[in-house]
């Protein structure tokens, strides 16, 4: 009798274990879907590019200011015109007049050069001071980046990155230069036809330092950012 308590012991606990190694198979449809779906599938809306520029016109407005001159602050206000042969390369023109004001320390120089009993050949003539007057350029444009960033999580904007270079002439109100000019900028899509531009820009160019006892001219670089409106038809 007792072998018999012990056999059916044995037999329990061998079937307890053959119902803990069965496995339960479930169709594939009745899984949770979230588990069998890609976590970084991306929307179409976020991989399509929505802003075509190939072969299309684009014009715009723009206003900025000069950093580094330090005889005067220069304010072009400007307009440009581009074609676009292709999402990356483009062709323009680009002109501006300036207002140019003199800086703080045009006033500070004069008050200790022109003071009473400062030697005459100290003093600075600043009114002959080459200051720019208007600028027109031919310019290339490399649009290297088109993307989209996200400042809510309603809306996606649509940005493009490129690299300027440009030839041309700038007005110093009593002489001229040819200038070369170099930059990058960046555009934020308002809508598919309405941009806003930043620029930075660096211009070369010849122009008359009045500091020298005999003034001549010498090379000049000056950055300039500006900022504006573009819209592409």
């Amino acid at each position: 009798m007792r072998h018999f308590y012990k056999i059916l012991l044995i037999a329990i606990f061998a079937s307890s274990s053959l119902v803990r190694a069965e496995v339960v198979e479930f169709p594939e449809e009745e899984l949770a879907r979230e588990s069998v779906s890609p976590v970084f599938d991306q929307p179409e809306a976020v991989k399509k590019r929505l802003i075509r520029t190939a072969g299309r016109m684009e014009m715009g407005t723009f206003t900025g200011v000069t950093l580094n001159d330090p005889f005067f602050s220069s304010y072009p206000l400007g307009i440009n015109l581009y074609y676009h042969f292709n999402e990356f390369h483009s062709a323009g023109i680009v002109g501006a007049y300036a207002v140019s004001i003199q800086t703080q320390y045009v006033t500070q120089i004069k008050e200790e050069t022109e003071a009473p009993g400062a030697p005459a050949n100290k003093k600075i003539p600043f009114d002959d001071a080459p200051a720019p007057k208007y600028y027109v350029l031919g310019q290339y444009e490399f649009t290297a980046y088109y993307g989209k960033i996200s400042f809510t999580k309603q809306t996606i904007s649509n940005i493009s990155l490129g690299f300027t270079a440009g030839v041309g002439t700038i007005n110093l109100g009593t002489d001229s230069s040819v200038l070369t000019a170099f930059g990058l900028n960046q555009r934020l899509y308002i809508t598919r036809r309405i941009s806003l531009r930043a620029d930075l820009q660096a211009f070369l160019y010849q122009a008359k330092d009045v500091v020298l006892i005999t003034p001549d001219k010498k090379n000049i670089i000056t950055f300039l950012v500006t900022g504006g409106v573009q819209f592409l038809f």
